[in-house]
């Protein structure tokens, strides 16, 4: 017997029940995916963070599952451009042990005008979130839908009048943005976050760094204090559908953006 929303019930919604385990242990993963005029570019990146996650959480992973097979599926219902969330769960059954380590998933596509990732003129101001601290370990690499502290963090910024919220680690070291990486230049060397960290394992994150290293940049994966971070000469923010994301200011300090709108380009 349920109580959902005061209706008395005998069985769960067929939707909610498909999705049990997540509802009850958030045990999902999730990959958001953007469509650029009906391609997708980062797609076998994403599918390959997808199926370690799964392998670390232990799924049985279907031998017909790919990044193709994929692709595949989210071209059956997207629009041209289109940001694109692919979100996996466990099969219903068991309490915190599960019954069945099948996979289930749903994809959901938003339609965007552009397709291309466009440079935000004005800029982002943001700040450092005081009320959450990320945990530090072997799961804080994964997209998973445990995002209470993300939440809280977007809300935080909301409340304080920021673009977004620069999280820290348990460690008080800067860690991620609420849904990016933190990247920032020092003089020439370009600097984020290493995984040891907690930060998300981004997907634009790992291009980047394999492009600038070709394209002959210096480049440091460093842990850094709010107070070291704040002497940067310049700070951007990247996830796979945004692109690149200059940060104007934070916490009252000025940035510049000329290497970052010369990454971006």
């Amino acid at each position: 017997m349920f109580n959902l929303n005061t209706q008395l019930v005998n069985e769960l919604p067929e939707g909610l029940a498909l999705a049990q385990r997540g509802l009850y242990y958030a045990d999902f993963l999730f990959e958001t995916i953007r469509v650029f005029e009906g391609k997708i570019p980062l797609m076998q990146a994403h599918w390959e963070r997808l199926s370690r996650g799964l392998k670390m959480m232990r799924y049985q992973i279907p031998s017909a599952w790919s990044a193709v097979f994929f692709e595949q599926e989210i071209q059956k219902i997207t629009p041209p451009n289109a940001r694109v969330r692919l979100t996996v769960w466990r099969a219903p059954g068991g309490l915190y042990l599960p019954e069945n380590n099948e996979p289930q998933f749903l994809i959901a596509a938003q339609a965007l005008e552009s397709g291309v990732f466009e440079w935000p003129s004005e800029g982002l101001h943001v700040g450092f979130c005081e009320s959450v601290r990320l945990p530090v370990d072997t799961f804080s690499g994964l997209k998973t839908l445990n995002a209470a502290r993300y939440v809280a963090a977007a809300q935080e910024a909301q409340e304080r009048g920021w673009d977004d919220a620069i999280l820290l680690n348990a460690h008080d070291r800067v860690c991620e943005a609420t849904s990016s990486n933190v990247f920032w230049f020092e003089g020439n060397t370009l600097c984020t976050p290493p995984l040891a960290d907690g930060c998300v394992t981004g997907v634009l994150r790992d291009l980047l760094l394999t492009l600038t290293k070709a394209a002959g940049y210096s480049i440091v994966e460093k842990s850094a204090t709010p107070d070291a971070f704040l002497t940067a000469q310049e700070v951007f923010l990247t996830n796979a559908v945004r692109g690149i994301r200059w940060v104007r200011s934070c916490e009252g300090k000025v940035f510049e953006n000329a290497k970052t709108r010369k990454l971006h380009e």
